[in-house]
């Protein structure tokens, strides 16, 4: 009896590792000749397709080079002009642990590469690769790709690809020397080949959520939306910049100018002292510019801050800044103190008097979690222009500097626009700081 066991167990264990070097070795033939390491002798196709990873691994926290080597050949892929398009695929994991933004991740990334953010599409039904390989077929309509990944990963992508009808060739980024990630991902591979070939039998459908269409023609995209909104509370003008590839600073001492073609959006931020010559001093509350903390002139009225890196994104708080303020200077950022009116999504006590009527201006995280500035259309008082944000979503609001000349804001909806559109035009003959959103990258990141 124990013998028919034995025997049984061997003949299963025989059977499992059968079926697995099958699948191993089907999808390794399949990839013959479909595969390139060098860019010269790679053909051209309009589109590639980077596969989604996390610039920081999810086993240990660390650097992931897995993701630094697919970013480098798709970058070089562009650059080289093997590909007009690149589609960052991948999924959004920031509410797990070392979990990234992965599309925003990789088009930073590429971006920092010299890739136009123009050219760049975020996929976010990238959570498997068979989602991956078919949106680009049935959403994007590309029946010919370049896929970008690791060795072991292309293979499957390409016999994926095959099954889907789609002339894939790959482009294979480097794999790094480790030995024991390696092993680890090499393992994690076999059992999806396995997968896979399940998943062929079973007509698998891919899960794809999102279906906007791109035909990869128009480049000339909009960077700035701008929206006026009527409320019972007063009319609103919202500005609300595109910031994927847009850097944000704190400029101080000098007025922005207009014929700057790469400032997409200009604006007062920090009160102003009276000494008009005293530079960072006469900034109202301590201050990151350019990465550096400065200490300005004590202000009663500033009760929250905002900052900004290209790391962190944006961030509004409330009462204690310090701490964030140092951050933002660590990675480069910038912020600045000011006048808090909404936080968390609901109104917070103000020392401007809610019955004060004037044109406010706020910058805000908008209902969708992005940042935008308000201003009233026209003169309201204190508190309804507080209410007509809270009627729009407005989930934090920072009170920005305001006054004649200080109105000063200028903006460009388009990257092609080389003269802007203002909110108000006159500016004051001097000024202490001035928060700008530039067309430009100068900024490391993974």
């Amino acid at each position: 009896m124990k013998r028919k066991i034995a025997i049984g167990v061997l003949l299963t264990v025989l059977l499992v590792v059968g079926v697995v070097v099958f699948c191993d070795q089907k999808v390794a033939y399949n990839a013959n000749g479909r595969m390139y390491e060098d860019v010269d002798s790679i053909p051209h196709r309009k589109v590639g397709l980077i596969l989604g990873t996390s610039p920081i691994s999810t086993w240990n926290g660390h650097r992931n080079y897995y993701f630094d080597h697919r970013i480098k050949a798709g970058a070089e892929l562009y650059k080289s002009g093997k590909v007009d398009w690149l589609v960052v695929s991948g999924g959004d994991y920031r509410n797990t642990e070392n979990g990234y933004d992965e599309p925003v991740a990789m088009r930073d990334s590429l971006i920092k590469q010299g890739v136009d953010s123009a050219y760049i599409v975020l996929d976010y039904d990238g959570t498997r690769t068979l989602n991956s390989i078919a949106k680009m077929r049935d959403v994007y309509c590309q029946d010919s790709i370049i896929i970008i990944s690791q060795k072991y990963h292309n293979e499957r992508a390409l016999y994926q690809a095959r099954h889907l009808g789609i002339d894939a060739i790959g482009f294979n980024a480097k794999t790094p020397g480790k030995r024991t990630s390696w092993w680890r991902n090499r393992g994690r591979e076999v059992l999806a080949r396995v997968k896979l070939f399940i998943d062929v039998v079973q007509g698998l459908h891919p899960d794809i959520k999102e279906s906007i269409v791109r035909d990869f023609t128009i480049v000339d995209t909009d960077i700035l939306s701008v929206s006026h909104i009527r409320t019972k509370y007063g009319d609103l003008i919202c500005l609300k910049p595109e910031m994927n590839g847009l850097n944000m600073d704190m400029v101080c001492g000098e007025i922005p100018s207009p014929n700057d073609d790469s400032i997409v959006l200009a604006f007062a931020g920090a009160f102003t002292g009276t000494e008009f010559d005293k530079g960072h001093s006469n900034v109202a509350g301590d201050h990151v510019a350019g990465g550096t903390r400065f200490k300005g002139y004590r202000c009663k009225r500033n009760t929250g801050a905002f900052t900004w890196s290209a790391k962190s994104g944006p961030r509004f708080i409330y009462r204690d800044y310090s701490s964030a303020f140092d951050n933002a200077a660590k990675e480069g950022g910038m912020g600045f103190a000011q006048e808090m009116m909404i936080h968390n999504g609901d109104k917070v006590s103000t020392t401007r008097p809610l019955g004060n009527r004037n044109v406010f201006r706020a910058l805000c995280l908008d209902s969708d979690g992005k940042l935008a500035l308000y201003e009233s259309q026209g003169i309201v008082s204190f508190g309804n222009f507080i209410d007509a944000l809270l009627s729009q979503g407005v989930k934090e609001a920072l009170y920005t500097d305001m006054g004649q000349g200080w109105n000063y804001c200028f903006y460009r909806v388009n990257q092609s626009d080389k003269s802007p559109q203002y909110l108000h035009s006159t500016s004051l003959p001097y000024a202490s700081n001035f928060i700008t959103i530039k067309n430009e990258i100068g900024y490391d990141t993974y």
